[in-house]
């Protein structure tokens, strides 16, 4: 049998730690637990104390308390965290004193419990209830709970701040909750909750409160109802959210529209992408555009196009680093109009920092900047003509050569005067020479782009000056049009005076980087003009200026030689010498100037292509060519095949094909008659673009040649790319071929590559036996070159068609044979 249980150990069978001790700290007796606390039996803990099983500071503190006890007749109540084990725990701890019959304390009895788990509950209860409150109040939303039972409300405290109440000042019923309803919504409150009873559903609406200082806002509230079995109602659970400054938000924004819409000021909102998303009345009214018109457009339909990049680039730098950018500048409206705007633009950007919208404010300041100009005209304008001074052209030329160097543009300066003014003057008075003056002035302007500067400096001195020039031949078209200006007589004071001009042209950089050294330059040239005979333009010359000069004079006259049918054709015949007869021919363009005797091709093809003039002079030749080539073929030479060289500059025109198409069919020629002979370089630029075209062309059953094949980007990963049929041997590979191996092995590998892609191959430069026997020995027997034959004019060209009937050879080459030819 088991030990028999004693009552007096009651105290093992606790979980709590119970412990007594005499008056001066040393242990009488502890319980089971505290024993195994302390890691030693019950029975010999008598006899110790505090600092035989803690730490110094913590038997020190337990001293005192013990000391505290005996002393004052005090009971310690505590909590304290200990480590155990490396755990953290909470202990609970009470001590007391004990005390005899007579009073006197005797002992000291302790209790102590581990309630860590309790206060870690306690701990997250704590945790939840204050992260729902942040929550509540982050949301400005808070809960409710009506108790029908027992007509009792409760309120977060979210409700509370909503209401502006502290829950001392309310009290918490229904009834008390409708009196901080605003008098106005309490019937919508009342039928929103008992509608929502009877139909045992939950309600959502917005209403009005009044808070505790008078105070309006707005709430917005949801509720939802518990029912018995009766289906009555016992309990009601809502939410009040406080939407009083999304109220006052949309307050302000409907006042923003009123001020959007009505003030005078235009208004536009982009987004980031500068997009227009929002326009005001008075930005449409100041445009002139309708708001289907600028919505989804940037505001760049605007632009004037008077500012440069420099401008632009400084806004946006402005709007990158202070988010704003106000300035005055030159718009355009729909119909074309100019007019100045005072302008701020504000990058609006989020709580992030991150880019949303552009604003636009701008303000239609024509009138005042009007004014300002008559004021300004004063010191600026020549009161005669009202064109600019010299102070004003002055500082203009200054502004822009800024630019102009900046951006590496030509500038050029035009100063002219009347070559007969000064006898105007004294003959007819100088009344009549300021009329006269002023009509200049203004029939001068008319000719001029809006954007070139026209000025008179003094007397019956004029400048212009014109920017970003392209080419000289924009300066040359200038002078001819101001030249033309005096060709019709003006009538001043109902008398028509003859006059004429003499103008000097300077270019910057060339022939100065200063106003002062390009007026002398323009000047100077100027007086050369009426030195040479008046009525006339010159540039400023120098030794670097005669080859622009000359290209120039090549290009005036190249623009007039189609309509002087300067243009003639000459033909090479190109020769089959296996079948020992002419196949075909290649049409050359020659200019013969009706005073300058014949230009080589080599010295206006260039300027042609650099101008565009190009396109127009090689349609001329296409429809040319093809005219005298059907008329070969109606002399019974009916296979002919007519080959036409075609420009790059041609190549990139959109139309080309659907020109060259409508030739062919104005002249009634068969498109399999028309070769196009392209040069290799011509083919690798914009490959995509010339295949298309290639493709198109082929298609329509029109051959095509590479011309000068081998000295350009031969290959043959894009030559198998293009729809070509011929391959023309470039006559520099020729010339040498029957002395120098180099050029008999490229040709060699030319033939090659041709047969392999089922080409056909042709030598130009053709000279010599010897060059025909090689190129025959190589396997070509198409050739073209001088030993048949120099270009030659169409009816020249007549008596190398067709075959001897005899020696069956072409009759270019028909030297010894006595019969006659036909």
């Amino acid at each position: 049998m088991g030990k028999a249980f004693s009552p007096d150990r009651l105290v093992d069978y606790l979980h709590q730690n119970i412990f007594v001790k005499d008056t001066q700290g040393v242990y009488i007796f502890c319980n089971r637990a505290y024993a195994q606390l302390l890691g030693i039996e019950a029975d010999a803990i008598a006899g110790k104390n505090d600092y035989d099983f803690f730490p110094k500071e913590i038997a020190e503190k337990y001293r005192e308390d013990d000391r505290a006890i005996v002393e004052e007749g005090v009971t310690v109540d505590a909590r304290e965290e200990i480590v155990v084990d490396g755990e953290v725990w909470t202990i609970k701890s009470v001590k007391k004193p004990v005390y005899d019959d007579e009073g006197n304390i005797t002992a000291i009895v302790g209790i102590f419990w581990d309630i860590t788990e309790t206060v870690r509950r306690e701990n997250e209860l704590t945790e939840i209830k204050e992260g729902l409150k942040q929550a509540q109040q982050l949301a400005k939303i808070g809960h409710w709970e009506l108790n029908l039972v027992k007509n009792t409300l409760y309120w977060s405290d979210e409700v509370y701040r909503i209401f502006g109440l502290k829950p001392q000042e309310f009290g918490a019923t229904y009834e008390a909750f409708l009196n901080y309803v605003h008098p106005d919504d309490v019937a919508l409150v009342n039928e929103a909750y008992t509608s929502s009873v009877a139909n045992k559903s939950g309600y959502h609406i917005t209403h009005r409160i009044v808070r505790h200082d008078g105070s309006v806002g707005f709430v917005e509230e949801r509720c939802t109802h518990d029912f018995d079995e009766e289906g009555s109602v016992i309990r009601s659970i809502g939410t009040v959210h406080d939407i009083s400054e999304r109220k006052e938000q949309e307050k302000e924004l409907a006042l923003a529209g009123e001020v959007f819409k009505n003030i005078n000021d235009g208004i536009i909102i982009t987004d980031p992408q500068q997009n227009i998303i929002q326009a005001n009345a008075a930005f449409l009214k100041i445009s002139g555009y309708s708001r289907e018109e600028v919505i989804g457009k940037r505001p760049n339909i605007l632009s004037s196009g008077w500012h440069d990049e420099l401008f632009y680039a400084e806004m946006w730098r402005s709007l990158e680093i202070n988010a704003s950018w106000e300035g005055e500048i030159l718009d355009r409206r729909k119909n074309g109009e100019l007019y100045v705007a005072e302008l701020v633009i504000t990058a609006v950007k989020d709580e992030n920092g991150n880019l949303t919208n552009y604003i636009a404010i701008t303000s239609d300041i024509t009138e005042r900047k009007e004014k300002e100009k008559q004021i300004r005209n004063l010191a600026y304008y020549d009161p005669l003509t009202q064109l600019p001074n010299r102070v004003l052209f002055k500082e203009r030329v200054e502004q822009r050569l800024h630019t102009a160097k900046r951006k590496e543009q030509i500038l050029a300066l035009f100063f002219f005067d009347l070559d007969n003014f000064k006898m105007i003057n004294d003959t007819m008075g100088h009344i009549m020479g300021d009329e006269l003056l002023k009509a200049v002035a203004e029939r001068v302007s008319t000719v001029l782009r809006e954007e070139d500067s026209l000025s008179r400096l003094g007397g019956d001195e004029f400048t212009v000056m014109l920017e970003n020039v392209q080419d000289l031949s924009q300066l040359t078209t200038v002078a001819n049009k101001i030249l033309s200006c005096f060709h019709e007589p003006f009538s001043v004071e109902g008398k028509e005076i003859y006059s004429a001009c003499s103008i000097g042209i300077s270019t910057f950089p060339d022939d100065g980087g200063d106003f002062d050294s390009l007026i002398k330059a323009a000047d100077t040239a100027m007086y050369h003009v009426k030195d040479a005979g008046k009525n006339s333009y010159q540039f400023f010359m120098d030794e670097m200026n005669v080859k622009a000069m000359q290209r120039l004079r090549i290009e005036n006259d190249l623009r007039n030689a189609l309509g002087k049918e300067e243009f003639f054709l000459v033909y090479q015949p190109k020769i089959d010498l296996k079948k020992k007869r002419v196949y075909g021919m290649e049409a050359l363009i020659r200019w013969k100037h009706t005073e300058r005797g014949m230009i080589w091709p080599d010295q206006f093809i260039p300027v042609a292509e650099e101008t565009g003039l190009i396109y127009e002079i090689g349609l001329w030749v296409l429809q040319q060519a093809l005219e005298d080539t059907l008329k070969l073929h109606q002399k019974g030479f009916d296979d002919l095949v007519v080959s036409v060289n075609v420009s790059s500059v041609q190549l990139k025109n959109d139309l080309f094909v659907d020109d060259v198409l409508a030739v062919i069919e104005k002249t009634g020629i068969e498109c399999r008659f028309v070769e196009l002979e392209i040069t290799e370089s011509a083919l690798v630029h914009d490959i995509e673009s010339v295949l298309e075209k290639l493709e198109r062309l082929h298609a329509n059953n029109i051959h095509l040649a590479i011309d000068d094949f081998g000295t350009g980007y031969s290959s043959l990963s894009y030559l198998k790319k293009f729809p070509v049929h011929t391959l023309k041997i470039d006559k520099s590979f020729i010339l040498d071929i029957d002395k120098d191996p180099d050029d008999r092995s490229i040709t060699t590998a030319i033939i090659a590559m041709a047969k392999s892609l089922n080409l056909n191959i042709i030598a130009e430069g053709s000279e010599t036996q010897e060059h025909i026997d090689v190129i025959r020995e190589l396997g070509c027997h198409q050739v073209q070159g001088y030993f048949f034959g120099k270009p030659m004019p169409y009816a020249e060209f007549l008596t190398h068609v067709g075959e001897c009937k005899v020696c069956e050879e072409p009759l270019s080459s028909c030297l010894d044979c006595n019969v006659p030819h036909p």
